[in-house]
């Protein structure tokens, strides 16, 4: 790919977008959250049989990322819920963290609302709005996420915040989360310098941009890289307003595999997202996907993941899909900050309320 095809790519990236995806990794050594030790304590945790992450978007995608890194650590039952209604458990011994970049969403504020009511414990994870109006108002504890363009673009954020409530509330066995997220902050400072505007020659995400350019996307993610394979998805719907549907080993193999017969037209490009940390027969699966893929016409592309241990290796495959999205919006000739599809529904939708 020459300079030619990224010659608009300062007139079109008008918010900076780039900038905000290369500042990312500082979101996992923010001090908003660090700051809160003496308010989040073990006795928020006592007592606590399950946890409810709430979000919509890209406010619910650091509840997926925790599920794949900590479901093992995990002390209680942890779910992540994309909607307003609650599960029936809900109730004096869960804990309930509404996260809401905006704060505005209105299925978040419903569950935050119902939340309340159900005698749930809650915390608040968002930047402003009614959400943080609300939770001043009722006394929540709340951790005031940092500002940025667009909320997919404070996942790393709302992990930290997240990460901190786990930890202070010793819902997790005995770890330092926050060491772990500044060593990989450290690490993903030193990846990402092969994949900015500025590395030319050999530049991965631009390579990989320009194979799925004109082309929906599926990508196809192992276990432990779950949450980065629907992270991709987002942000190639959102930044390259592109289309792009995303599946996990090895339920795909049980259904989706059947589907590549047809068309004859192979117009799809796809990604396989994959770790070293998987057991060694999930990685056959993945091999014999591959050869499976390639035997009814598709090319897939194999991105393997290589940071030194899971948090890295699932931050670094959500940094790279940042970037990647990033370009191939430029490749689109769009501007990849706005949403303006959704905006405007979410506009009609409350003109017709």
């Amino acid at each position: 790919m020459d300079k030619n095809s990224y010659a608009k790519l300062d007139s079109l990236d008008k918010q900076r977008i780039f900038d905000v995806i290369d500042s990312q990794p500082n979101q996992l050594r923010q001090n908003y959250a660090d700051t809160l030790r003496e308010d989040i304590t073990k006795k928020d945790g006592i007592g606590i049989k399950s946890i409810v992450l709430v979000g919509m978007g890209g406010s619910a995608l650091a509840g997926g990322i925790v599920r794949n890194w900590l479901s093992a650590r995990m002390l209680v039952p942890f779910s992540v819920i994309r909607g307003e209604s609650l599960p029936e458990f809900v109730g004096n011994n869960t804990l309930v963290v509404i996260s809401s970049y905006s704060g505005n969403t209105e299925e978040t504020i419903l569950a935050f609302i119902r939340a309340i009511r159900l005698g749930a414990r809650v915390m608040v994870l968002t930047n402003g709005g009614k959400l943080l109006d609300l939770a001043k108002k009722a006394g929540i504890t709340t951790l005031q996420l940092p500002k940025t363009t667009q909320p997919r673009l404070s996942v790393f954020a709302c992990l930290k915040a997240l990460a901190c409530i786990l930890e202070d509330t010793q819902l997790v066995s005995s770890v330092d989360l926050r060491r772990e997220l500044i060593d990989a902050a450290n690490y993903l400072d030193s990846a990402k310098l092969l994949w900015a505007t500025d590395k030319q020659g050999g530049n991965e995400a631009k390579q990989i941009a320009t194979n799925l350019r004109d082309k929906p996307v599926i990508i196809y993610s192992s276990p432990i890289l779950e949450s980065a394979g629907y992270k991709w998805k987002i942000s190639i719907n959102e930044n390259a307003k592109q289309m792009a549907f995303c599946d996990t080993f090895t339920e795909l193999n049980h259904n989706e595999m059947q589907g590549w017969q047809f068309p004859k037209d192979k117009s799809f490009a796809s990604i396989i997202l994959s770790s070293e940390f998987e057991p060694k027969e999930i990685l056959k699966r993945i091999d014999l996907t591959k050869e499976t893929l390639t035997k009814y016409g598709y090319s897939p592309t194999t991105i393997q993941a290589k940071g030194q241990n899971h948090i890295q290796q699932l931050l670094e495959i959500i940094l790279l899909g940042d970037y990647v999205s990033a370009y191939l919006a430029i490749l689109n000739d769009v501007n990849p900050t706005p949403v303006n599809i959704i905006e405007d529904f979410k506009k009609n939708l409350a003109l017709e309320a």
